[in-house]
């Protein structure tokens, strides 16, 4: 039998099974796993220092759990109770320490687990020891105070190094540096007048300069042609008796080529009897009928040749 649902049943299923679903993403969110078992600690502070829920808590710096909830006790001593859920697979020695740190200088607080000696370790539900670890703060000042030692002590030596260059800079000194700068001026004034009077000198021999350089340069075009007709002259006597003997060697073998070439094509008497057979043919017919006509004659002349004394024929 098919039992029939109707709308109103499913409707109300699915918001069921919405909400639920709400539920578990908003606790997971907050590192609440509704489906998984951990085990629960407890610890006891009296300062927290900004510590909130779902920090993490951290053992050798491996994320093992989060803060579950902080609340304050009811005996009007001020102490938090922090409630630590942490995965079970993690055993925590007795005399172990949860101490509240920083996590970094913007990340906010996290609480690392500081292992005891035991012997034991502590079941689910135990409450564990807590303290508060110094303010990084302090500990940054800490640290820096070498360091500023350390420059004050830099700071102390430019000061005596300053003052060592002040003592050996003394007024003779200074009178001796500015006749030095006075003495280099006069000479640079010197040289300026020196100048100033050949000024036309100069300017005239770099005026001859330019107008070489431009003769040169409007020339440079004749004198490589010069330079190439004197290597080709050059070249035309040493190879004068080479090239005629190799130029009558080239037109002998060109000749040669086309008279090849010619026969090659038939042309000619010596081109038919090389190429062509049926001259080579008749010519052997014709001889030997030429032989059997001379054989015919030798053997019947009166057939050729006819006498008659008479005038007859």
């Amino acid at each position: 039998m098919k039992i029939k649902v109707s709308n109103e049943v499913r409707v109300g299923i699915a918001a069921i099974l919405t909400i639920l679903a709400f539920i578990y993403l908003y606790n997971y969110l907050k590192g609440k796993d509704l489906f998984s078992t951990m085990a629960r600690y407890y610890v006891i502070y009296n300062d927290i220092s900004g510590l909130t829920d779902s920090n993490p808590v951290e053992i050798n710096g491996f994320k093992a759990g989060v803060v579950q909830s902080i609340n304050l006790l009811n005996d009007n001593s001020g102490r938090l109770l922090v409630e630590l859920s942490i995965k079970k697979g993690y055993n925590i020695p007795v005399g172990s320490v949860a101490e509240i740190t920083s996590a970094s200088l913007i990340a906010g607080m996290k609480i690392r687990i500081l292992f005891g000696p035991g012997p034991g370790v502590y079941r689910n539900g135990d409450t564990i020891p807590g303290k508060l670890s110094e303010p990084i703060l302090s500990i940054f000042e800490k640290e820096f105070i070498p360091v500023k030692n350390k420059i004050n002590n830099l700071i102390d030596v430019l000061d005596s190094a300053i003052s060592g260059i002040n003592k050996i800079v003394t007024a003779e000194l200074a009178d001796d540096l500015r006749g030095t700068v006075s003495n280099l001026n006069s000479t640079t004034s010197n040289v300026n007048e020196i100048i100033g009077s050949r000024k036309k000198e100069l300017k005239a021999v770099i005026d001859d300069l330019s107008v070489f350089s431009s003769t040169l340069s409007a020339s440079s075009s004749k004198i490589d042609k010069t330079i190439s007709n004197l290597q080709s002259i050059t070249d035309s006597i040493s190879a004068a008796g080479i090239y005629r003997t190799f130029s009558g060697l080239r037109t002998t073998l060109e000749e040669t080529k086309v008279l090849l070439e010619g026969i090659n094509r038939g042309k000619g008497t010596a081109g038919q009897l090389i190429t062509n057979d049926s001259l080579y043919r008749n010519l052997t017919a014709s001889l030997a009928s030429l032989d059997i006509l001379l054989k015919d004659l030798k053997e019947n002349p009166k057939k050729y040749v006819h006498f008659s004394v008479f005038g007859r024929k």
